[in-house]
Protein backbone atom coordinates (compact mmCIF):
# COMPACT_ATOMS: atom_id res chain seq x y z
CA UNK A 1 0.00 0.00 0.00
CA UNK A 2 1.33 3.31 -0.57
CA UNK A 3 1.82 5.93 1.93
CA UNK A 4 -0.54 8.74 2.89
CA UNK A 5 -0.75 11.90 0.70
CA UNK A 6 -1.83 15.32 1.67
CA UNK A 7 -1.96 16.77 -2.20
CA UNK A 8 -0.94 16.23 -5.33
CA UNK A 9 0.77 17.67 -7.93
CA UNK A 10 0.86 17.01 -11.61
CA UNK A 11 2.29 18.01 -15.34
CA UNK A 12 -0.48 20.09 -17.72
CA UNK A 13 0.66 19.14 -21.26
CA UNK A 14 -0.54 15.61 -22.01
CA UNK A 15 -2.92 15.48 -18.87
CA UNK A 16 -5.25 18.46 -19.18
CA UNK A 17 -4.13 19.47 -22.68
CA UNK A 18 -3.42 18.29 -25.91
CA UNK A 19 -1.38 20.19 -28.69
CA UNK A 20 -2.64 19.09 -32.27
CA UNK A 21 -0.75 22.08 -33.61
CA UNK A 22 -3.73 23.08 -36.02
CA UNK A 23 -3.35 26.70 -35.57
CA UNK A 24 0.99 26.11 -36.71
CA UNK A 25 0.04 23.88 -39.67
CA UNK A 26 -2.72 26.65 -40.78
CA UNK A 27 0.02 29.38 -40.44
CA UNK A 28 2.54 27.07 -42.42
CA UNK A 29 -0.10 27.30 -45.16
CA UNK A 30 -1.00 30.63 -44.98
CA UNK A 31 2.76 31.93 -45.73
CA UNK A 32 3.74 28.96 -47.60
CA UNK A 33 5.98 27.37 -45.29
CA UNK A 34 7.32 23.67 -45.03
CA UNK A 35 5.40 21.64 -42.33
CA UNK A 36 7.20 21.53 -39.21
CA UNK A 37 8.63 25.23 -40.13
CA UNK A 38 7.20 26.95 -37.03
CA UNK A 39 7.88 24.32 -34.75
CA UNK A 40 11.48 24.27 -35.49
CA UNK A 41 11.79 28.02 -35.00
CA UNK A 42 9.82 28.29 -31.97
CA UNK A 43 10.00 24.98 -29.64
CA UNK A 44 13.56 23.92 -31.24
CA UNK A 45 15.85 27.19 -30.78
CA UNK A 46 17.03 28.41 -27.75
CA UNK A 47 14.81 30.96 -26.71
CA UNK A 48 11.86 29.20 -26.38
CA UNK A 49 14.32 27.85 -23.20
CA UNK A 50 14.42 31.45 -22.07
CA UNK A 51 10.87 31.88 -21.75
CA UNK A 52 10.20 28.86 -20.06
CA UNK A 53 12.73 29.84 -17.20
CA UNK A 54 11.42 33.52 -17.39
CA UNK A 55 13.92 35.11 -18.85
CA UNK A 56 11.39 36.22 -21.78
CA UNK A 57 8.01 36.38 -21.49
CA UNK A 58 5.93 34.66 -23.97
CA UNK A 59 5.11 37.95 -25.73
CA UNK A 60 9.29 38.48 -26.45
CA UNK A 61 9.17 35.44 -27.89
CA UNK A 62 6.60 35.05 -30.02
CA UNK A 63 8.02 38.04 -31.42
CA UNK A 64 11.81 36.58 -31.48
CA UNK A 65 9.76 33.43 -33.28
CA UNK A 66 8.26 36.41 -35.76
CA UNK A 67 11.25 38.36 -36.69
CA UNK A 68 13.72 34.92 -37.49
CA UNK A 69 10.59 33.95 -39.83
CA UNK A 70 10.41 36.88 -41.31
CA UNK A 71 14.22 37.25 -41.68
CA UNK A 72 14.68 33.75 -43.55
CA UNK A 73 11.07 33.53 -45.14
CA UNK A 74 10.26 37.32 -45.59
CA UNK A 75 7.84 39.97 -44.44
CA UNK A 76 4.75 38.60 -45.36
CA UNK A 77 4.94 35.86 -42.65
CA UNK A 78 4.32 37.81 -39.99
CA UNK A 79 1.39 38.62 -40.93
CA UNK A 80 0.57 34.77 -41.03
CA UNK A 81 1.32 33.69 -37.51
CA UNK A 82 -1.73 34.46 -36.26
CA UNK A 83 -3.36 31.15 -35.72
CA UNK A 84 -0.48 29.62 -34.75
CA UNK A 85 -0.75 32.46 -31.54
CA UNK A 86 -4.26 31.76 -31.52
CA UNK A 87 -4.04 28.22 -30.88
CA UNK A 88 -3.81 27.25 -27.08
CA UNK A 89 -4.31 23.62 -27.09
CA UNK A 90 -7.42 21.82 -26.73
CA UNK A 91 -8.23 20.94 -22.65
CA UNK A 92 -9.56 17.48 -21.89
CA UNK A 93 -13.01 17.23 -20.41
CA UNK A 94 -12.46 13.61 -18.55
CA UNK A 95 -9.53 15.07 -16.66
CA UNK A 96 -10.83 18.25 -16.05
CA UNK A 97 -13.63 16.30 -14.05
CA UNK A 98 -11.20 14.45 -12.68
CA UNK A 99 -9.34 17.15 -10.78
CA UNK A 100 -12.43 18.59 -9.92
CA UNK A 101 -13.37 15.69 -7.95
CA UNK A 102 -9.83 15.05 -5.92
CA UNK A 103 -9.61 18.73 -5.01
CA UNK A 104 -12.74 18.45 -2.75
CA UNK A 105 -10.44 16.04 -0.80
CA UNK A 106 -7.20 17.83 -0.87
CA UNK A 107 -4.68 20.50 -2.54
CA UNK A 108 -4.21 20.30 -6.25
CA UNK A 109 -0.91 21.57 -7.81
CA UNK A 110 0.29 22.18 -11.74
CA UNK A 111 4.27 22.15 -12.12
CA UNK A 112 4.67 22.82 -15.74
CA UNK A 113 7.59 23.44 -18.43
CA UNK A 114 6.04 26.37 -20.04
CA UNK A 115 6.33 30.52 -20.49
CA UNK A 116 4.04 32.91 -18.29
CA UNK A 117 1.35 32.67 -20.68
CA UNK A 118 -0.04 29.39 -18.40
CA UNK A 119 -2.84 31.28 -16.26
CA UNK A 120 -4.05 33.23 -18.83
CA UNK A 121 -4.30 29.87 -20.88
CA UNK A 122 -6.16 27.65 -17.54
CA UNK A 123 -8.50 30.54 -17.31
CA UNK A 124 -9.42 30.32 -21.03
CA UNK A 125 -9.73 26.10 -20.69
CA UNK A 126 -11.40 26.77 -17.33
CA UNK A 127 -9.13 24.56 -15.63
CA UNK A 128 -8.50 25.07 -12.01
CA UNK A 129 -5.87 24.05 -9.28
CA UNK A 130 -5.10 25.54 -5.84
CA UNK A 131 -1.79 26.13 -6.79
CA UNK A 132 -0.39 26.66 -10.17
CA UNK A 133 3.77 26.92 -11.09
CA UNK A 134 4.86 27.56 -14.85
CA UNK A 135 8.70 27.08 -14.59
CA UNK A 136 9.12 30.66 -15.72
CA UNK A 137 7.38 32.13 -12.55
CA UNK A 138 10.29 29.82 -11.04
CA UNK A 139 12.99 30.26 -12.94
CA UNK A 140 13.54 27.03 -13.47
CA UNK A 141 12.14 23.98 -15.44
CA UNK A 142 12.20 20.33 -14.55
CA UNK A 143 13.77 17.48 -14.15
CA UNK A 144 15.63 20.11 -12.11
CA UNK A 145 15.33 18.92 -8.37
CA UNK A 146 14.54 22.22 -7.13
CA UNK A 147 11.84 22.75 -9.37
CA UNK A 148 9.55 20.03 -7.63
CA UNK A 149 11.15 21.03 -4.01
CA UNK A 150 9.92 24.75 -4.93
CA UNK A 151 6.42 23.59 -6.06
CA UNK A 152 6.21 21.21 -2.58
CA UNK A 153 7.48 23.85 -0.24
CA UNK A 154 5.17 26.48 -1.83
CA UNK A 155 2.11 24.07 -1.34
CA UNK A 156 2.97 23.65 2.18
CA UNK A 157 3.62 19.32 1.95
CA UNK A 158 6.56 17.56 2.44
CA UNK A 159 7.84 16.00 -0.94
CA UNK A 160 6.85 12.63 0.54
CA UNK A 161 3.24 13.54 1.35
CA UNK A 162 2.71 14.69 -2.34
CA UNK A 163 1.58 12.32 -5.23
CA UNK A 164 3.11 13.25 -8.80
CA UNK A 165 2.26 12.73 -12.17
CA UNK A 166 4.09 12.66 -15.40
CA UNK A 167 3.20 11.86 -18.61
CA UNK A 168 7.16 11.89 -19.79
CA UNK A 169 9.55 9.12 -17.80
CA UNK A 170 12.27 11.71 -17.29
CA UNK A 171 10.46 14.19 -15.15
CA UNK A 172 8.75 10.99 -13.17
CA UNK A 173 12.26 10.00 -12.43
CA UNK A 174 13.03 13.11 -11.17
CA UNK A 175 10.41 13.90 -8.79
CA UNK A 176 11.09 10.73 -7.39
CA UNK A 177 14.22 11.50 -6.55
CA UNK A 178 12.96 14.31 -4.39
CA UNK A 179 10.69 11.80 -2.60
CA UNK A 180 7.57 12.51 -4.08
CA UNK A 181 5.26 9.36 -5.12
CA UNK A 182 5.76 9.74 -8.73
CA UNK A 183 4.08 7.60 -11.39
CA UNK A 184 3.75 7.99 -15.49
CA UNK A 185 0.75 9.12 -16.61
CA UNK A 186 -1.05 6.54 -18.97
CA UNK A 187 -4.08 7.74 -19.32
CA UNK A 188 -7.28 8.48 -17.58
CA UNK A 189 -8.38 5.14 -16.49
CA UNK A 190 -4.71 4.58 -15.29
CA UNK A 191 -4.39 7.84 -13.42
CA UNK A 192 -8.06 6.77 -11.77
CA UNK A 193 -6.74 3.66 -10.58
CA UNK A 194 -3.69 5.44 -9.11
CA UNK A 195 -6.03 7.75 -7.39
CA UNK A 196 -8.13 4.70 -5.82
CA UNK A 197 -5.21 3.11 -4.59
CA UNK A 198 -4.09 6.61 -2.96
CA UNK A 199 -7.81 6.16 -1.20
CA UNK A 200 -9.24 8.80 -3.20
CA UNK A 201 -12.92 8.14 -4.07
CA UNK A 202 -13.01 9.48 -7.82
CA UNK A 203 -15.69 8.45 -10.40
CA UNK A 204 -15.13 7.89 -13.66
CA UNK A 205 -16.89 6.45 -16.41
CA UNK A 206 -15.56 5.77 -19.86
CA UNK A 207 -16.69 8.17 -22.42
CA UNK A 208 -19.15 10.30 -20.59
CA UNK A 209 -18.24 13.51 -21.61
CA UNK A 210 -18.52 15.57 -24.47
CA UNK A 211 -16.04 16.95 -26.07
CA UNK A 212 -14.80 20.59 -24.22
CA UNK A 213 -14.92 23.67 -26.41
CA UNK A 214 -11.91 24.80 -27.93
CA UNK A 215 -10.16 27.91 -27.64
CA UNK A 216 -11.65 31.18 -29.33
CA UNK A 217 -9.33 32.63 -31.89
CA UNK A 218 -9.46 36.25 -30.77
Amino acid sequence: MPASIDGLLLDMNGLFRHWHNTGAHTSEQLAGLPKGTIARYAYGHPAYRLARVGVLTDQQWADDVAERLTRDYGSAVRNSLAAWRADRGEPDPTMIDLLTQVRQHMPVGVLSNSTDALRTDLQRHRIEFDYVFPSAELGVDKPAPIAYRTAAERMGIPTQALAYFDDEPTFVQAAKSVGMQAQLFNGAESFVSHLHRLGLPVQYEKNSHQPHPGPTTS
